[in-house]
């Protein structure tokens, strides 16, 4: 009967393994990971830690194993268990480390509970756009690594862990482990204060990389915290591939002007004659989207949504960038006008550095706290108004108002109170919302009713001032808001209609009434906007959306994001996958009217296409192609 390895021995085995892994990590890298002395030593710090960090799953377990198997003396089998355990626990993460190589050398991105989902639910390697060819190739290869993890051990075994080469002290390991990681965590989080952009791109090579960050506590200490604007992404990696092509532009001899206007929280159903009739009256001269989802359910990625086309999770290399939507930029490029104005601020979410990143300082105005939010939504509109008649009328303008009176507590002027009883007395600590639910759902009708009132101000100026045949309105919410219809209240929590789905009007000069009662998006705005401002790219070239003016317009489906999740919206399923690996069995699914499934193989099975379709968008315009 084989004896069990030495401790030592099997030490010696995870360090074969640890070289292994260092490998692959180090076939990631390039050249911008070592740009500088301390871009390098970070990089070395983190691949050699985090290298030993894929493997402590393996090395607790096949201690924990010997452990075990050596208080039974008579277990001839114990050797036999401890190697198939080792070997297939070092085999499995090397055999992972090779596919997220693999992955993010195809899409830019590591694996997530996005890929999980797709490979697991049938299909496998080739749902990835695979061949049959390179599928047989990876397969080779991950039998390949875990055939090398056999033959390790059994050469460690023949060698044995006697000599002083092998002899392995965890102790000391386990310190140099320590000193690297905590070295290397700390450079990141001062890099991240400091705005040190080659170590925090460098991190993005590392699947699973957990970051620290002290910004917020370096300030409270007094620190400076360097503010400064992050140079491009295009200049340090040479990640970002927005637009994907130039644009080709042939500006109208007419541009019309755009009046942009987004209320906070603003569910699809307030678009009622009752509730909103302003907003109503207009959408019947106007494209009126019965079907519409925001790109989020939260305002961040919402009204990002809208401005760019792309999914929410583009929000972080467009932050880095500080890259404006190209929408933005062929509206500078035309000399509009610009009064943009918000309720609440431009700096969080940070709107200032992406969608309205490079606007002058001077055409972004805020109103944030003190007066009601109804009233500051009053005023905006006032602003805007004395804006349009003080403007230079041979240029075009562009205004931008965001509504906050539809945000809990859901303010409103009495004149605007249509629907009784409403809770007076508004107190997150005391209220018993369950009970309250419905007086709370009054006090946000009746704020809806006042942005409202407030849209009606707009249209009429515009009407008077014989501007409304020459000037594009969009209304949206940034995202909705659910009162309980599905055991929540608010948004930011579920992808249900109630939290994503928002009024939808465009009124276009020329253009005839429509209602569109299939999907549409938030994703569609910038497609539908860049042909009437002379873009005579397709849609593909510059966001994920389609023209809403387009007589074939169609869409299977709509995609909302938050920080950690992706949502497929359809007609008869919902399904929500998180974009990271941790967690990535706990998808959730319901069907078309928001009820959740028991099981969500099906409704995966059915939208494999629209998978296939979603996760080659992630990192379409986050990585340049050839």
């Amino acid at each position: 009967m084989s004896a069990l390895p030495s401790s030592r021995t099997l030490n010696a085995y995870f360090l074969i393994t640890w070289l292994v892994a260092l490998v692959q990590l180090f076939s990631q890298q390039g050249a911008s990971d070592y740009v500088s002395p301390a871009v390098s030593g970070w990089t070395l710090a983190a691949t050699l830690s985090y290298a030993f960090m894929y493997l402590l799953p393996s090395v607790a377990i096949g201690h924990g194993l010997r452990w075990l198997l050596a208080g039974r003396k008579a277990f001839r089998r114990g050797p036999a268990i401890l190697a198939a355990a080792a070997i297939v626990l070092t085999g499995f993460t090397q055999v992972l480390l090779f596919a997220d190589c693999v992955i993010h050398k195809m899409y830019g991105f590591h694996v997530n509970g996005f890929v999980v989902n797709l490979v697991l639910s049938g299909g496998g390697i080739a749902s990835l756009g695979v061949s049959h060819s390179a599928e047989m190739t990876a397969g080779a290869i991950a039998l390949a690594l875990v055939a090398l993890q056999a033959a390790a051990w059994v050469w460690v075994l023949r060698r044995g862990a006697g000599d002083g080469a092998w002899r392995l002290r965890g102790a000391w390991a386990m310190a140099l482990f320590l000193a690297l990681t905590t070295g290397e965590r700390i450079a990141y989080a001062y890099s991240e204060m400091s705005n040190y952009q080659p170590i925090l791109f460098a991190s993005e090579h590392f699947p699973l990389y957990q970051p620290l960050t002290f910004r917020n506590f370096a300030q409270k200490l007094g620190f400076k915290v360097d503010q400064a604007t992050a140079r491009s992404l295009h200049e340090l990696e040479g990640s970002l591939s927005y637009p994907q092509r130039p644009l080709r532009v042939t500006p109208p001899d007419k541009p019309m002007n755009i009046v942009w206007l987004v209320a906070e929280s603003l569910r699809f159903d307030m678009l009622d004659p009752k509730i909103m009739p302003n907003l109503w009256g207009l959408s019947n001269d106007a494209v009126r989207l019965e079907k519409h989802f925001s790109g989020s359910n939260t305002t961040q990625m919402g009204v990002f949504s809208m401005f760019y086309g792309l999914y929410g999770n583009y929000w972080f290399p467009m932050l880095a960038a500080r890259q404006a939507p190209v929408l933005m930029e062929v509206l500078r490029q035309q000399n509009y006008q610009f009064s943009l104005n918000t309720s609440q601020r431009f700096t969080y979410p940070a709107f200032d550095k992406t969608v309205f990143a490079g606007m002058r300082t001077e055409d972004l105005h805020s109103l944030e706290g003190g007066a009601p939010a109804w009233r500051r939504d009053a005023r905006n509109i006032d602003v805007l108004i004395d804006f349009i008649d003080r403007r230079d009328p041979a240029r075009p303008f562009m205004t931008y108002m965001f509504f906050e009176s539809t945000h809990a507590n859901y303010d409103y002027p009495p004149e605007a109170e249509i629907f009784t009883p409403v809770l007076q007395e508004f107190n997150y600590r005391t209220g018993d919302f369950r009970a309250q639910i419905g007086q709370i759902k009054n006090r946000y009708i009746n704020a809806a009713h006042h942005v409202d009132s407030q849209i009606g101000r707009m249209i009429d100026h515009l009407k008077k001032r014989g501007l409304l045949d020459n000037t594009i309105v969009i209304v949206l919410g940034d995202h909705g808001e659910e009162f309980m219809e599905r055991s929540r209240w608010g948004h930011g929590a579920e992808f249900n209609r109630f939290q994503t789905s928002t009024p939808g009007v465009i009124h276009v000069p020329g253009r005839a009434p429509r209602v569109v009662t299939g999907i549409s998006s938030h994703l569609d705005i910038p497609a539908t906007l860049m042909p009437l401002l002379g873009v005579q790219n397709p849609p593909e070239d510059y966001s994920l959306g389609h023209d809403l003016l387009a007589p074939d317009f169609h869409r299977e489906y709509a995609v909302a994001a938050d920080w950690n999740r992706l949502a497929y919206i359809g007609d008869d399923f919902r399904v929500t996958f998180p974009v990271n690996a941790i967690g990535a069995a706990h998808n959730q699914a319901s069907d078309g009217d928001d009820r959740p499934l028991a099981h969500a193989d099906e409704a995966i099975a059915s939208i494999r296409s629209a998978m296939m379709e979603i996760m080659a968008n992630l990192a379409r315009f986050s990585r340049h192609r050839g």
